[in-house]
């Protein structure tokens, strides 16, 4: 009767115990692949590996409109528009800041021409990373002016006849300062678009006139010129190598 017990005993616990041993084997199969751990983030090196370094110095080109105001010989005010074209040299030599040198001239024909040489400096409030950068010039100028004129003849005043006049050239060269606002919008890492308007405060002293209307040399006026360009900027760029040391 026992041996009965313990048999009947053992036949129940055998499928308990093997239930007990199984080992389940995970989902999907022996040949899954767990995923990779994410990737530390880049060293800072590397990352700049790829920027580019602007040089601190780029030039320009730029086309000119200039509306010219000067005195007239018989009085009044007399007003031309000529074009021009200019160049310009830049040097940076803070994030902000840089140095400028400019050269412009009118195109030759018109009835009033002039050439400037200024020196003076440009500020630019955001970095240079950015795409779209505001700007304004403060410059000094020397100003070379050629302008014809007519004034009513002395002998046709005397008469009562007006509508008499003889016709004249004036040399003036003389000082200024210059005041601009503008933007630089960039097209690639090398080459920008720029506009700006500006204006031109010079003091003039003629120094030479001809014909038969002669004005005495050392006269003295004032001349005004406000000023539109547009142009195309180019600062040569380099992309830095992970070997190079970052540099602003």
């Amino acid at each position: 009767m026992r041996i009965r017990t313990f048999a009947l005993i053992a036949l129940l616990a055998l499928p308990t115990a093997s239930s007990a041993q199984r080992i389940r084997l995970p989902r999907g199969g022996r040949g899954a692949t767990p995923q990779p751990a994410p990737l530390p983030p880049e060293a800072g090196p590397v990352s700049r590996a790829l920027a580019y370094k602007r040089s601190r110095w780029s030039a320009e080109g730029y086309t000119l409109i200039t509306s010219l105001q000067l005195p007239s010989v018989g009085g009044g005010v007399t007003r031309y528009t000529t074009p021009g074209a200019g160049t310009r040299a830049d040097y940076r030599y803070t994030e902000h800041w840089s140095a400028t040198v400019d050269l412009t001239a009118s195109l030759p024909g018109t009835p009033t021409t002039a050439e400037t040489a200024e020196v003076g400096t440009r500020f630019s409030p955001l970095p240079w990373d950015r795409d779209l950068r505001p700007f304004f010039d403060v410059r000094v100028a020397y100003v070379h002016a050629y302008d014809a004129f007519s004034t009513q003849t002395a002998a046709s005043i005397v008469a009562g006849a007006p509508g008499q006049f003889v016709e004249g050239t004036r040399y003036s060269r003389g000082m200024g300062s210059v005041g601009g606002l503008g933007v630089e919008y960039s097209l690639t890492p090398s080459f920008a678009l720029t506009t700006e308007f500006s204006a031109l405060r010079s003091r003039m002293t003629t120094y030479r006139s001809a014909g038969p209307a002669i004005i005495p040399s050392g006269s003295n006026f004032w001349m005004t010129s406000f000023r539109y360009t547009l142009g195309l900027k180019f600062n040569p760029v380099r992309a830095l190598h992970a070997t190079q040391k970052p540099a602003s």
